[in-house]
């Protein structure tokens, strides 16, 4: 490069330079330092609300479920054995198939080793 060339390219970059620092596209470093001060204080105070907020609903909770528990002359829900429940699908008629009582069945042989019925 030439010096002419490379002086008024240092003149472009010097133009820019106070554009950019007289036109404030960039914060002071200060006021980024202190800003992130504030930005940490609201964080801990979100947080502390959620606590309390989640707080709240958890000992809301407990509440109904203690009053759930002792409410006085309340009906008492029976306990369901599900041993002795049967529930039968709508579609359990397709697993019955022709011949089905002779898998549940033990064969019979006798001594010619022929099956009995």
């Amino acid at each position: 490069m030439t010096d002419d060339t490379e002086q008024r390219l240092q003149q472009q970059f010097r133009a820019l330079r106070g554009e950019v620092g007289v036109g404030g596209g960039t914060p002071r470093f200060h006021d980024t330092i202190a800003g992130l001060a504030t930005r940490r204080g609201r964080a801990a105070q979100v947080r502390r609300r959620s606590w309390g907020v989640a707080g709240g609903i958890a000992l809301a909770a407990a509440a109904v479920a203690l009053l759930a528990v002792l409410r006085p002359g309340g009906t008492r829900a029976l306990p369901v054995s599900l041993a002795a429940a049967r529930w039968e699908a709508p579609t359990d008629f397709l697993l019955r198939t022709p011949g089905a009582e002779l898998l549940r069945m033990l064969p019979t042989f006798t001594t010619e080793g022929r099956l009995l019925p």
